[in-house]
């Protein structure tokens, strides 16, 4: 096993997020509630993780030089994440409404990716020589970006891993057959969705709910290489051609399901990028574990990319 670190490109989303928990709005009136701002963004989230468990990440993003651009910036900087910021307008800002079993419902105000960033010196050079490129769903779907983004994936270099992240697909835009035409183009190694996601993807199986282990296998034969769907608390599944694996939630309070996600996506590739691929059903199984673990811990405290016990410095 290689033993310098693994040098990543996330391309993906970096926001502020406004947390609220404790009220929703009611019309007309002034509730109090809990209510916290801090970095988030699916690509965000996955660069940081990714950084605090020792790889070389650089994250290319849309953001700002306002106010909230420099809040993320500064943070990025923090935790060793190299920015690469495409232009943008304005830098992106999600709220979360989280209600007392953690879920939450987001309200979203995304950047789009411009991929013309990729013609720009350091970004190319990045993109060079990353030996892995993980892809944020969001841009991916992008109506205006999305479709050159999966031909940019799916030309890089032999060797070069590829990872696509979930991003809350609607199956209405772009619509399920270009959402998958654009999948397929960008030949990824590896698929990290969760149920919803998968089901934007591929439908809903024919017999009701189907498992998080027959969703997946059902990815992977659609797309080839690994595919990882996750099912919050009913646990997560993994398929490759030889067959698939499907393991159990952690059984944690939540309290913000806000970026757990996002941490389990980054530590199922902090653990399989180093190994041969395309990864055993063992070695999927083992990292479902783990990834559980470490998704259910940032599901139990606010924030996106707030600090787990083996993240603390």
């Amino acid at each position: 096993m290689n033993s310098s670190p693994i040098r990543f490109v996330v391309i993906g989303d970096a926001t502020l997020d406004v947390i609220v928990r404790g009220a929703h709005p009611d019309p007309g009136r002034d509730r109090a509630a809990e209510i916290t701002a801090g970095p988030g963004g699916q690509g965000a989230n996955v660069a940081v993780r990714l950084a605090r468990a020792g790889a070389a990440v650089t994250l290319v993003s849309s953001v700002a030089s306002d106010g909230a651009g420099q809040i993320l910036r500064e943070a990025l900087r923090q935790d060793g994440v190299t920015l690469l910021a495409a232009p943008a307008a304005r830098t992106g800002l999600v709220v979360s409404l989280v209600d007392s079993t953690g879920d939450r419902a987001m309200l979203s105000d995304r950047s789009s990716i411009d991929v013309g960033v990729f013609t720009d010196a350091d970004a190319a050079a990045a993109l060079r020589e990353a030996q892995w490129l993980h892809v944020s769903g969001y841009p991916l779907a992008d109506v205006d970006q999305g479709a050159a983004l999966a031909r940019l994936a799916g030309s890089r270099s032999p060797g070069q891993r590829c990872s696509v992240g979930g991003g809350s697909f609607d199956p209405a835009h772009p619509g399920r057959a270009e959402l998958v035409a654009r999948l397929r183009a960008a030949r990824p190694d590896l698929v990290h969705v969760d149920r919803a996601e998968a089901e934007a993807i591929l439908g809903p199986g024919a017999t009701g709910r189907e498992s998080a282990d027959g969703l997946a296998a059902r990815l992977a034969d659609a797309l080839g290489g690994v595919a990882i769907v996750t099912d919050g608390a009913a646990g997560a599944g993994a398929a490759t051609s030889e067959g698939s694996v499907l393991v159990a939630g952690a059984d944690r309070p939540a309290a913000d399901a806000t970026g757990a996600g996002d941490a389990h996506a980054a530590a199922m590739l902090t653990i399989l990028a180093p190994q041969s691929w395309p990864s055993s059903l063992a070695a999927l199984r083992a990292a479902l574990e783990a990834a559980g673990a470490q998704g259910a811990a940032v599901a139990g405290m606010v924030g996106a990319q707030a600090r787990t016990a083996s993240e603390v410095r």
